[in-house]
């Protein structure tokens, strides 16, 4: 993009200038993919009504577009370098589009994204959208107006909370720490570790003390049903002061929503991860549940985690933050390390079925099959639940379980049928595929993996006069769609249901008397360092979904597998162990930080040669800090065309994590002041989730 007429900052966070006492120029950040500000005039009419934070409109090249102003000074940009150089006309600001004035934004928030902005590698003015939920001026439609009052009513029949129950608080063995460092406004953080019910009830008690204590709450949950339930019950509790931020407003009832924050009329935010950036007053607690959920990876520019932001606003503001899951992420356990929790509830009966001992291809075994039949005459309910969105085609012996894994980077290899090859998504080495195991020499290597449809024909097939019914996107494209399914057994409209990830979204399925896992281990041949930790939470959810004196079949090819063998002995301190031990060997999160960097476009070769100038230069920079950085690729994406543009992948890893972000900082400078990029995106996703 060409520079408009208008001076260019090339600083990304300009330092502050001398105020006059009229200031004439300003620095404003526009929402654009350019690491600088640039420099406009004020018009004098407009001297009044402008400061640091006012949403303006601004000319950029030939269009107008939104900015907020970040630096104001009587000082004009810069003179040319050379008195050749033609002089920079310095165009006008147009207008002020915060109505009323005092709708600026707070230099707090403005703070905050520019500390999200430096850690996330990411422009300033891409973090725009996060701070401005609508333009002014924003009509409202009747649809607005029915989800405005929606917004304002306590939980009822048909809302997401549903059936739902709180447990009565349990004060945790840190409650006593957890008021003082609330009294004392002082920056500290806990970890709820506990099932929805009785977590939402401790939540809630520690907001209640809050605002006792004149402070004010944000609450952040993933999912929008569970931002929703949990907003239901804080109005039930404190009428009229509840906001709610999330994507599914909208945008004037968004717009709204921010502004009744923005003036204090409400002291309690609750949302999904872009309600982080909301502009509560000075909050004195924040929540995060379900903290190692990945939905809170913003997936778009800039790919912030809500986690992190939250911790980030917590120190800012010297807040006390909660962390709430029933299965603490691998780095929230290494940060905050294991806290002694009440007594774990108990839980139905575990049985392990080794499948090496199975004949070939078996799909349900005689356990599995044995479990289903019980709670089909008892009428208790079953579910069987495959990690579809976790599995990736891999190759497994059947003797030994072991499935062919790359030798640099100890992850498992990728099965290319088509290709006929192995591929590792890291660094990109390619295998022939093997005839016999290399670890048992065995010939029985077969891919892993069975599908949700496939479950479905199968049962049906077993069992003609049940009525089943299966949960997964092709089923359930609609909130409302999955939200049926969920409840048929509930209900008594099902007898077994057949399920993904999506079983455990929304509200708390209703236990049943049996569940069924038929591939336990199918989440473990992703090529991926966090394949184990997903599969073990996962597995988790799934037990969950258990009555007490009901009984989990597992079938594995993996029953000594530590993500495995924790779930089957209700240990997870050995999970967590053998986890960390096995990232600290091989420097991985939470022991090393990883940068992703993809370079996209049409021309295949021109991708091909910027990721390669791109890795090279990041390499050459790193080697000023005494090889604290290893670079890795490029290579091509897991998904190498997506809408006909090709992708190449680059992988950068560091203990140091100033170091990464320094190496990868320095050559973003140079590659967005380059013409021959043009047409090419370079993309940067620091602490990735996913690789591809």
């Amino acid at each position: 993009m060409s520079a408009p007429e208008s001076t260019a900052r090339t600083d990304a966070f300009p330092p502050a200038r001398p105020h006059a006492a009229q200031p004439s120029f300003a620095d404003v950040i526009v929402p654009r993919h350019l690491h600088r500000t640039f420099t406009y005039s004020i018009p004098e009419s407009l001297r009044p009504q402008i400061r640091i934070g006012s949403l303006v409109r601004v000319p950029l090249g030939p269009s107008t577009v939104p900015g907020i102003v970040v630096t104001m000074s009587s000082e004009g940009p810069p003179l040319p370098a050379t008195t050749r150089a033609t002089p920079i006309r310095v165009r006008d600001i147009l207008a002020v589009a915060n109505e009323p004035a005092d709708a600026a934004i707070s230099p707090d928030i403005l703070e905050l994204t520019r500390q999200v902005s430096d850690y996330y590698l990411a422009p300033w003015g891409q973090c725009l959208r996060l701070i401005l939920p609508a333009l002014p001026g924003t009509r409202e439609t009747a649809r607005g107006r029915r989800a405005s009052q929606a917004l304002q009513a306590p939980a009822a029949a048909g809302h997401p909370t549903g059936s739902l129950q709180l447990l009565p608080p349990v004060a945790p063995p840190w409650w006593s720490r957890f008021q003082e460092a609330l009294a004392a406004q002082r920056h500290e953080t806990f970890l709820v570790e506990d099932a929805l019910p009785r977590r939402w009830a401790t939540l809630l008690h520690a907001a209640g003390i809050t605002l006792e204590r004149k402070g004010t709450v944000l609450i952040i949950s993933p999912e929008i049903r569970r931002a929703a339930a949990l907003a239901a019950l804080s109005l039930a509790r404190w009428p009229d002061r509840v906001a709610q931020i999330h994507s599914d407003l909208p945008p004037a009832v968004r717009a709204r929503e921010w502004r009744r924050i923005q003036t204090g009329a409400a002291d309690i935010v609750v949302g999904t991860r872009s309600a982080i950036f909301a502009p509560l007053r000075a909050p004195g607690l924040i929540c995060v549940d379900d903290e190692d959920d990945p939905s809170l990876k913003e997936e778009q520019e800039p790919h912030y985690h809500a986690r992190e932001v939250a911790a980030m606003r917590a120190r800012q503001h010297g807040a006390v933050l909660l962390l709430g899951t029933a299965h603490p992420a691998v780095e929230t356990r290494r940060h905050i390390g294991a806290q002694p929790t009440p007594a774990p509830a108990p839980r139905a009966v575990v049985h392990l079925v080794d499948l090496r001992q199975t004949p070939p291809r078996t799909l349900l075994s005689e356990p599995m099959l044995a479990g289903i039949r019980a709670a089909l005459e008892t009428m208790t309910g079953a579910i069987l639940f495959t990690n579809r969105k976790g599995f990736a085609a891999a190759l497994h012996c059947r003797d030994c379980g072991a499935s062919p894994a790359c030798s640099h980077c100890s992850v498992s290899l990728t099965f290319y049928k088509r290709a006929n090859r192995l591929v590792c998504r890291y660094c990109g080495a390619t295998e022939p595929i093997p005839e016999i195991c290399p670890a048992c020499r065995s010939s029985r290597i077969e891919p892993v993996g069975s599908g949700t449809e496939r479950l479905e024909e199968e049962l049906r097939r077993l069992f003609p006069d049940t009525r089943i019914g299966r949960l997964d996107r092709d089923t359930a494209r609609t909130p409302e769609q999955a939200a049926r399914l969920r409840n048929g057994i509930a209900e008594g409209q099902l007898d077994l249901l057949i399920g993904t990830q999506l079983l455990f979204q929304d509200m708390p399925i209703q236990p049943v008397g049996f569940v069924g896992i038929p591939y336990a281990d199918a989440g473990l041949h992703r090529p991926d360092f966090r394949s184990a930790e997903r599969t073990y939470h996962a597995l988790r959810d799934a037990v969950g979904l258990a009555r007490t004196d009901g009984l989990v079949v597992l079938q594995t090819i993996l029953p000594d597998h530590h993500a495995i063998a924790s779930i089957a002995e209700g240990d997870p301190a050995r999970f967590y162990e053998q986890e960390l031990a096995f990232r600290h060997a091989l420097g991985y999160p939470p022991f090393a930080h990883l940068i992703s960097l993809c370079v996209s476009g049409k021309a295949e070769a021109a991708v091909r040669t910027a990721a390669e100038r791109w890795a090279a230069a990041v390499k050459e920079h790193g080697k000023k800090n005494a090889g604290a950085v290893t670079v890795l690729g490029p290579i091509p994406a897991s998904v190498e065309l997506v809408r006909g543009r090709h992708r190449r992948q680059i992988l950068v890893k560091s203990a140091d994590a100033d170091a990464a972000r320094q190496s990868v900082k320095a050559t973003l400078e140079k590659i967005e002041a380059g013409k021959e990029h043009r047409g090419l995106k370079f993309d940067v996703t620091v602490d990735p989730l996913e690789l591809g």
